[in-house]
This record gives C-alpha cells, sequence and structure tokens, in this order.
C-alpha cells in the first residue's frame, strides 16, 4: 500500500467583486469581520498558484463554503478558478454548503452608496451538476438527494466526500443517507482500501465553548455518528465551517478512534490550509499546517496577510465586547459573524450583557484580589501585571479559539490568575448547571481553560495513528 498525499482547504468564501453594483469594491462595510471577503480572488489565486509548485500534493479537497453566500458571479467565478486548477494538474475534489446556496435564490452585494441590493443566487439544485465536474463525474456511486458521492482517488484510498447540509437548517445525516455512507465503507473494506472523508460541519465540537455557542452548527447526533464513522472504518474526517483551526477525536464503545480535523477559513483569520501525508509504511498520518503569509496582489498595510486578518479579526471582538454592554443590538449583528446568532444572543442576554459590563472594567489586579486565595500569586508576581486590563487578554483567548494550539504557560500568573477566576465563575453559575449540562459542558472553567493552554491533540502539526479497525 502506497503513501497518500493531498491538501485540504475550507470555507474559501470567494466573493466576486461584480456584487458591488457601482460601488468602490474596497469599501466593503463593516471595518471588522471575521472573513476578509473583499480579498477573496486575491488569496485564493495565490494560494492555488502555491498548491502548483514543485512538490505539492496533486490532490485537493475543498470541504464546502466555496461562496460568500451563493452569489451566481461568485459561483462562476470560482468554478473557473477550480478548472484552471485542474488544467495545471490537480485533481480537485469539492463539496457544497451551505453558503453556497439561498432558498430565495436572492443573495446580496452594494450599490454606489454601499447600500445593501439584492442579487441573483443559486437555489440548492442548482449546484448538482454546476461542479460535478469536480469530483461527481469520477465517482463510484452518488447519492443524489444529498450529493454525496464516493471517489477512489487509488486502488488503495476512497475518499467519501459527504454533503451534510440536508438542504435545511439543520446539518447531519439522514438515516438513508447514512444506510448509503455504510454501504460505501463495507465496499471499500472489502476491496482493502483505506478510506478518507470530509464533510463540511463539525462532527466533534472544535472547542467545549463552542457547544455552548454554536450548537445548531454541528452536525446532528455528532458524537453518536462520530462514534459510527469509526466502526466502519471512516476513522479520519475533515471538516470546516467553525473556522476554527482544530483536532479532535473519540473513542468508539469498540474501541475504534475518530478524527476530527477542522481547517480554518482560508480567508479569515487565521488563512491555513493543511497538507496531509497517509504512510501505511510506518502506520502514520502526518498533518502540517501553512499560514498565508504573503499574497503579491493584495495590498495588507505593510504586514503579512496572517497578521492583517489577526488585527481585522482582534478588532471585532473589541467591538462585540463593547457593544455587548453599550449597544446589544449591535452586538447581535457582529456576534452573528462568529456563530452565535440573534436568536442565541437574545436568549442569553441576561448573562452577555452583565458580563460584558464587567469584564471590560477588570484589571488583573482586581482579580488577583478577588481569587487571592485560589491563585498562588505572589505580591511581587502581580505587581507588574496589576493595572493590566483583562480585556486584550480575553480577546487572546478568542483569538486562540480560531488559531487552535493556546500556549499560556500554566506556571505564569496571567494562567493562575485566569484559572481561580474561572473557577470562581463557575460557583456563580451554579444555578445555570442544566443549561451549561445540557450542551455537554461540565463547567464554564473547563469551556474556558483550553483557551489558555491547549492540552489536547495539536492543532496544526500533528502526527497520528493510522489505527486498524477492531472488530
Amino acid at each position: 500500500m502506497k503513501p497518500l498525499d493531498f491538501a485540504v482547504l475550507t470555507d474559501i468564501h470567494y466573493y466576486s467583486k461584480k456584487n458591488w453594483v457601482d460601488g468602490d469594491p474596497y469599501a466593503y462595510p463593516p471595518a471588522h469581520e471575521q472573513l476578509y471577503r473583499r480579498g477573496s480572488e486575491e488569496i485564493i489565486r495565490s494560494v492555488f498558484d502555491d498548491l502548483c509548485k514543485d512538490g505539492m500534493p496533486q490532490i485537493v479537497l475543498i470541504s464546502g463554503d466555496l461562496t460568500n453566500n451563493g452569489e451566481v458571479t461568485s459561483h462562476e467565478e470560482i468554478r473557473e478558478l477550480l478548472r484552471e486548477l485542474k488544467s495545471r494538474g490537480k485533481r480537485v475534489y469539492v463539496t457544497t454548503a451551505t453558503h453556497d446556496y439561498r432558498g430565495n435564490g436572492l443573495s446580496y452585494g452594494f450599490d454606489k452608496n454601499n447600500k445593501k441590493v439584492d442579487v441573483p443566487a443559486f437555489v440548492r439544485e442548482d449546484l448538482r451538476e454546476f461542479y460535478r465536474e469536480f469530483g461527481m463525474d469520477e465517482a463510484v456511486d452518488v447519492h443524489y438527494e444529498t450529493m454525496c458521492y464516493s471517489v477512489d482517488l487509488t486502488p488503495e484510498y476512497r475518499l467519501l466526500a459527504l454533503n451534510d447540509d440536508k438542504g435545511y437548517d439543520h446539518a447531519g445525516f439522514t438515516d438513508e443517507c447514512f444506510d448509503w455512507i455504510k454501504r460505501q465503507a463495507e465496499d471499500a473494506k472489502q476491496k482493502n482500501m483505506f478510506i478518507i472523508a470530509m464533510t463540511h460541519h463539525p462532527v466533534l465540537s472544535p472547542s467545549p465553548l463552542y457547544r455552548l455557542i454554536a450548537p445548531g452548527d454541528l452536525l446532528e447526533k455528532g458524537e453518536v455518528r462520530a462514534k459510527a464513522f469509526a466502526d466502519l472504518g471512516i476513522s479520519f474526517m475533515f471538516t470546516g465551517h467553525s473556522h476554527i483551526h482544530n483536532i479532535s477525536s473519540v473513542t468508539s464503545d469498540g474501541g475504534n478512534v475518530f478524527y476530527d480535523i477542522s481547517t480554518s477559513a482560508l480567508v479569515g483569520f487565521p488563512p491555513n490550509y493543511r497538507t496531509v501525508r497517509f504512510d501505511p509504511e510506518s502506520g502514520k498520518v502526518e498533518i502540517k499546517t501553512t499560514t498565508v503569509e504573503d499574497v503579491p496582489s493584495l495590498d495588507t498595510n505593510g504586514t503579512s496577510l496572517s497578521e492583517f486578518t489577526e488585527k481585522q479579526f482582534l478588532g471585532t471582538v473589541g467591538d462585540i465586547l463593547d457593544s455587548a454592554e453599550n449597544d446589544y443590538a449591535e452586538f447581535q449583528k457582529l456576534a452573528d459573524s462568529f456563530s452565535l446568532r440573534p436568536e442565541k444572543s437574545a436568549k442569553l442576554k441576561w448573562i452577555i450583557q452583565p458580563a460584558a459590563k464587567y469584564v471590560n472594567r477588570l484589571t488583573f489586579g482586581k482579580i488577583w484580589r478577588k481569587t487571592k486565595r485560589q491563585n498562588g500569586v505572589s505580591k511581587a508576581e502581580i505587581m507588574p501585571l496589576r493595572d493590566k486590563k483583562i480585556v486584550p487578554f480575553a480577546i487572546s483567548m478568542a483569538a486562540s479559539l480560531y488559531r487552535g494550539d493556546a500556549d499560556i504557560p500554566k506556571d505564569s500568573a496571567e494562567y493562575r490568575i485566569a484559572k481561580a477566576f474561572f473557577k470562581k465563575l463557575d460557583r456563580l453559575t451554579k444555578p445555570f448547571s442544566k443549561k451549561l449540562a445540557s450542551a455537554g459542558i461540565d463547567s464554564l472553567s473547563s469551556a474556558l481553560l483550553p483557551l489558555l493552554h491547549n492540552e489536547s491533540l495539536p492543532d496544526a502539526e500533528c502526527v497520528l495513528d493510522m489505527h486498524p479497525v477492531a472488530d
């Protein structure tokens, strides 16, 4: 059995500049946003050029959200870029997702005053034929209704490209579709083929906090499906949607391991893609991350793209904390770009607004005094930190959520003070423990501590085992 190499991209969110109707394509509001849509074409072209350099994998997987919101112009232009990539010798396999169509056939653009106007968009049924040359034409089998397909990358490796949008508001697989997945896996097993899979929505939560703020953005019955996948021999699933760079795992009752390898949005923060090697001889899967730093055709104010998108991202978080206290309607608009839906944020206003007001006034010195008995930080240690505001620290935690591999040393004063503060919050939020438990969270501190220091699998550079399936 030979090694297999491929690249993984997701959430490329291509947005055609034609969608600014008589407007300025470089005046795209808002000032801060998680995604850098107005530079999407330049970023994608640059990355495709990088993928065509010597030594790069021949196979490219893209797991959904090819466009901003399904605009016809965006689809037409990204398909041409994908065709160019294929013409340069790459084998390209894609799935579509919820940002690739609108139920009413309308998305948005901007007029000359940068006011939103309607522009034509694809409906879901348009996608099947439009992208069939990027996977379905080579398929061993296609589940027509869901647009899932299986394709043999080599005689030894089968890819299951799984479209999980269901055509509704929630992500997942019907029992009938899952039966189709089982048949593909069983067929591959009979042929001694190794199975690799991709889908758009996370099967496992990329962070405990994500289960609280965006439970509807996870695959329905995610952990149950993950264990079933593992027992079928589908141990490696490449996902996106959350824009969080993360690797999570779960073990089935039968002892089989499932890995959810989530990749951040290519046109967001951090602008990452992955390269992967399956090596049967060593029994290892080597996963590497490339952060896009230089896009020659893009003006990033003299900084690298990762720095530019980070500033844009952090600015959004700062705006969110300010508006959560002072302008809740604006907070709901901003938070929506982080998967906290307006209806959900409305329900959480009772805790978010007072928490924001409290956090915006906090310093490390104040927290140190409130948790002195628990934090173990001496007076000498706190002196350099006493006037340091908590908000920038909270912003860095938000950045760690999306970047992955949080690395604040556990013996640092910041970590010990924050940990003690989170434990104190556990007592304050005890009346809401049932709500937390319903999201699969033991305590608020257990959801927040991973944003300080990652103690699970490495999120960017990782070597995993190619586990045999236990009978």
